[in-house]
């Protein structure tokens, strides 16, 4: 709604349509919500034009740990949270924010659907992409609550992900400090 109170359907329009485009990507109705400032009515309605069933409902992902429980987590959370970091300002409007998240997700599937060398995690995904939509949103808000932060490898100088207030011991690189064990699975060197 504008000051005189009319609604400006262009805005109303825009949500809706990044409303649908988050659904499509198979983000929850919290996310959408909360990116489009639609109600959850309304959000339910929508996915139910579009969906012809009723979104899924429950609790979104939320594991403080799921970066460092496999390499290859950290390694596709890195990639995300690094095309989206920049564009994090405070300043924006939901829908604007709602715009860059979908970009920048949209920029991970790409990247990581052109993998050439996929590890046997990767291969279990559909176009090896590890982190869901409800996933990355879920490791935004634990970077913007500052439980998560970027370190660079003193070794190779790979940029990627720690859980601040963790054990020295599981902020290793998921490059250089990672070893492949006869059934292709990749460990921590200890």
């Amino acid at each position: 709604m504008t000051n005189t109170g009319v609604v400006d359907l262009s805005l109303f329009g825009a949500e809706l349509m990044l409303a649908e485009k988050l659904f499509a990507l198979g983000a929850r109705t919290h996310i959408v919500c909360n990116l489009c400032a639609i109600g959850r009515k309304t959000a339910t309605r929508l996915y139910k034009l579009s969906h012809q069933q009723s979104p899924k409902k429950g609790m979104l992902p939320w594991d403080d740990h799921w970066i460092i429980r496999s390499s290859v987590n950290n390694l596709h959370a890195s990639i995300f949270l690094s095309m989206i970091q920049g564009h994090m300002n405070p300043e924006y409007s939901n829908i604007e924010y709602g715009k860059q998240f979908v970009n920048a997700y949209g920029l991970y599937c790409q990247v990581v659907a052109n993998n050439s060398k996929p590890s046997k995690r990767e291969q279990n995904f559909e176009n090896f992409r590890v982190l869901d939509i409800n996933r990355a949103w879920q490791i935004i808000q634990q970077f913007r609550t500052q439980r998560l932060s970027f370190v660079i490898c003193q070794k190779c100088k790979a940029r990627h992900l720690i859980v601040n207030k963790n054990d020295e011991l599981f902020n290793k690189c998921p490059i250089c400090e990672i070893w492949t064990d006869s059934t292709g699975r990749r460990r921590i060197v200890t």
